[in-house]
């Protein structure tokens, strides 16, 4: 997507997701926070706040539906990133998992 503005979503609020959401929004040239998402909806609008991103939810599965979300990264713990990635792929979305 060469000069165009790729959407990711953040799935997962903790730690290293905080710490993607902030490379994300503040350091990666064509990149754009699109969204956030944790099962502790508290944590994923603290973190969609800090970095302006327009979504925060409890469901990572709003991020995978979005049709203007083109990435994701998959933050969240260990045991979820198959399932999550199983999930991603067929919406079609370009996957970075952390582990």
């Amino acid at each position: 997507m060469p000069n165009q503005t790729i959407n990711i979503g953040v799935i997962g609020a903790g730690r290293i997701g905080k710490i993607h959401a902030e490379n994300l929004a503040t350091r990666i040239s064509g990149a754009r926070l699109a969204g956030v998402a944790d099962v502790n909806l508290a944590a994923a609008q603290e973190v969609a706040s800090q970095f302006h991103a327009p979504v925060a939810t409890a469901d990572y599965r709003q991020l995978l539906a979005a049709p203007d979300i083109h990435a994701v990264a998959i933050c969240s713990a260990t045991d979820t990133h198959a399932q999550i990635i199983q999930e991603a792929a067929p919406q079609g979305k370009h996957i970075f998992c952390e582990k």
